[in-house]
Formats: C-alpha cells, sequence, structure tokens
C-alpha cells in the first residue's frame, strides 16, 4: 500500500471563483473613488468662489452708505472711471469682471431693501436706510454659479 501525497495548490474552480469576485468588485471601487473625487473638486470650486465673493463684498463693505457728494442715483458717478475710484457702495452696481486664466467671473448688484414681514426683498420705494449687496460668482468655462453672497447694510 502506498501512501497518500496530498498536493497543496489552487484548483481552477478556486481561481476562478478568486477572478469574478474581483471582477465585480474592482469596478465597484474605481467609481466609489471617481465619485468622491468629483466631490472633492466641486467643494473646491465652492470655497474657491466664496472665497471670491468675500473678498469683493469686504471691498464693498468698506465704502461708504452714500455718495460723499450726494450725487443721487445708483453708480459710478462721473470721474468714477474704475473701481478704485468707486467711493460709496452703490457705485458697485453693475459692476462685473471676468478672470478666465482663474477659472471664475463676479458680478455685483446693489439695490434698496425693505423688511416685509420676516423677509429683506428689494424696496418698492427708495431710497431707504437699507441696501442689499449681492455678489454672484461663476465659473467661465461653464457658467456654474459657485457662490452667491448677499449682505445688508444700513446707514449709520
Amino acid at each position: 500500500m502506498s501512501p497518500i501525497i496530498h498536493k497543496k495548490g489552487v484548483t481552477l474552480v478556486e481561481l476562478i471563483a478568486v477572478i469574478i469576485v474581483l471582477g465585480l468588485a474592482i469596478p465597484t471601487l474605481l467609481m466609489l473613488f471617481s465619485q468622491v473625487n468629483l466631490q472633492s473638486v466641486e467643494t473646491e470650486g465652492i470655497a474657491i468662489g466664496t472665497f471670491f465673493a468675500e473678498e469683493l463684498m469686504e471691498e464693498i463693505r468698506s465704502k461708504q452708505f452714500e455718495d460723499p457728494n450726494q450725487t443721487p442715483g445708483f453708480g459710478p458717478e462721473g470721474g468714477e472711471s474704475g473701481r478704485a475710484d468707486y467711493d460709496d457702495v452703490d457705485d458697485f452696481t453693475g459692476y462685473s469682471e471676468n478672470h478666465p486664466s482663474l477659472g471664475y467671473s463676479r458680478s455685483v448688484s446693489v439695490e434698496y431693501a425693505e423688511l416685509n414681514g420676516n423677509t429683506w426683498q428689494q424696496a418698492t420705494s427708495s431710497p431707504t436706510d437699507y441696501k442689499m449687496i449681492i455678489i454672484l460668482v461663476k465659473r467661465t468655462n461653464d457658467n456654474a454659479q459657485l457662490a452667491s453672497l448677499v449682505v445688508l447694510v444700513a446707514r449709520h
């Protein structure tokens, strides 16, 4: 009687089972990683857009509520040819800039505001003691809105 020899190895059935399991697991994991990557890019875009909106809002809020020369109307007055010359909040009405190299554009609107119930809205009569500043930041390549920043300023 000869001794029984047990050979250790992988059978064809085991090899096929491993290939099937890996074939199902790898695409699922790759899809999960791609979704995480897309969400990360979108979150980064929102953070950058918010930064650009806050940067411009800081500049606007540093200006006076009304024109120091008491010139009526919104928008830049005569002699204010650019952003560096703006001396009051409403000079920024209609201001927009495009930075394709940085991948964003931003635009500003300023309007008188009033409280209607619990909601601030555009004033039906003007002037009021409040102005609403709205800054929109968009991506230049697909025009997707990254951030919208709304701030109320008051006459004081």
